[in-house]
């Protein structure tokens, strides 16, 4: 009993504990449930690793997989993916919490920081609200893209024979794209190559992507003002909303002309103006957090893979399916070097004065990110020598931190030692790497007792 009261204790001393605690017992299980005979297609067989990575990338809404989803699972193995997908998707944490707001369970002051924490919220004044209308809004725009993609796939898609199969694969598009995940259970294999010059798929995919990648914040506010506009009233939208929305949308279409410049003369070349513009719209707002591709990466330029590298690396908003080191982080170090050159005393970013405990985040997430990435890259171009170059390695290590799923087409030849690096990556991708730092912590605050002189240091 004293043993079960110390681990206890242990792993759920500090919210970022107990986070990552849940997170790796709802994977162990997911794992466990993937791996099982039934959720396998009859005469297949799945090592356990292999299924520890594909849950591990499920819940971290990432879509890289060693195996093709469709010739590995089962009915029932494919709903499992969904209700992990899901999971990862939303938060494990939101979800108890919507369960608990749901069934009139009296929320403690422990538990909203911890669902504080894992939304990187800045207080827990207000979280309940917050989280409650994120979720009516999320499941509003699910149901949507199920109804729509369900007739639209079984109206005109030959891979589907029935109904019930249009909706199964429509509930898994929406899980996934929602999430962010980039996985699909499209018996094709070739992701949305399938819908190659359709419009309507895609469009629908792209808005839900983009949904899920800007945050639950403002898809907080944006139920709050569908209320007030029922109600004739006036809801003012928030600063950080304003925010997320506004350098999401940029990124995209920033990184949609960056992509037509690199590609047009190549990947692009000879196709229509529709093919186009699905190519450079979809990829530049999918690939950098949802993993979906519409065209072969392949024959991407190596400047085209070191740019979307780059993108996945800083990823989508925080508070949000996505991963990386979020946008948020990188504007905020753009916006700290900027105020450095200019000799300020405060960082301004959009207008405002960002706290300094902010800016000192930003450039710690930053280069942890950065250390990351280059040192399991390094690591697993050791452990496979002379099988892909550096860039190629380093492409698959970005895509697993910044849970995007783009792939070359590595992982199903990866050893043992290096799928456990990139399920590292792509687990604290998406807890976040403050809440992996946080996890040293105790429940225990310590100060600086003593103040010590300070001296100067070279730098640069």
């Amino acid at each position: 009993m004293k043993l079960l009261k110390r681990i206890k204790k242990i792993l759920f001393v500090t919210p970022a504990r107990t986070i990552l605690t849940i997170y790796l017992l709802f994977t162990l299980v997911g794992s466990f449930l993937l791996w099982l005979p039934i959720s396998l297609k009859p005469g297949v067989k799945l090592d356990f690793i292999d299924a520890v990575f594909i849950a591990v990338s499920q819940i971290s809404s990432t879509g890289l997989s060693p195996v093709s989803q469709a010739d590995t699972f089962s009915l029932i193995g494919g709903v499992i993916s969904i209700i992990i997908i899901q999971v990862g998707g939303l938060g494990i944490i939101l979800l108890v919490a919507s369960y608990w707001v749901i069934i009139g369970k009296k929320i403690g002051i422990k538990e909203r920081n911890i669902i504080a924490a894992e939304q990187n919220q800045f207080s827990v004044k207000g979280i309940i609200k917050l989280i409650t209308n994120a979720v009516i809004a999320i499941f509003a725009f699910q149901a949507i893209y199920i109804v729509s993609m369900t007739l639209y796939i079984y109206i005109a898609q030959p891979f589907s024979a029935s109904f019930g199969e249009s909706l199964f694969h429509a509930l898994y598009l929406a899980a996934s794209s929602f999430a962010n995940a980039g996985f699909d259970f499209l018996p094709t294999n070739n992701s949305f190559v399938v819908f190659r010059g359709q419009v309507f798929p895609q469009v629908m995919t792209m808005i839900i992507v983009f949904v899920g990648g800007v945050g639950f914040w403002p898809l907080a506010e944006f139920t709050l003002w569908i209320k007030a506009k029922i109600r004739k009233t006036k809801h003012k939208i928030s600063f950080i909303t304003k925010l997320l929305v506004t350098s999401h949308f940029l990124f995209w279409i920033i990184s949609a002309l960056v992509y037509f410049v690199m590609e047009y003369e190549n990947s692009m070349k000879g196709q229509s103006l529709t093919n186009i513009f699905l190519d450079v719209f979809f990829m530049s707002n999918s690939a950098r957090s949802a993993g979906f591709y519409n065209t072969d990466i392949t024959k991407w330029t190596e400047a085209t893979r070191l740019f979307y590298s780059m993108l996945m690396f800083i990823g989508a908003a925080p508070n949000s399916s996505g991963g990386g080191i979020r946008m948020t982080t990188f504007f905020l170090l753009a916006s700290g070097l900027i105020s450095f050159g200019r000799h300020r005393k405060q960082v301004f970013f959009a207008g405002k004065a960002i706290k300094d405990v902010a800016v000192r985040k930003s450039y710690m997430v930053f280069a942890l990110g950065i250390i990351l990435v280059m040192f399991s890259t390094l690591l697993v171009s050791i452990i496979e020598p002379n099988r892909w170059s550096i860039m190629e390695v380093g492409f698959e290590i970005s895509s697993a931190f910044g849970t995007a799923g783009l792939s070359l087409g590595l992982i199903p030849y990866l050893s043992v030692w290096s799928k456990l690096i990139f399920i590292v990556n792509m687990f604290i991708g998406r807890i976040g790497i403050l809440t992996a730092v946080a996890i040293l912590e105790n429940k225990k605050e310590t100060t600086n007792v003593v103040t010590y002189a300070e001296i100067d240091m070279l730098v640069g």
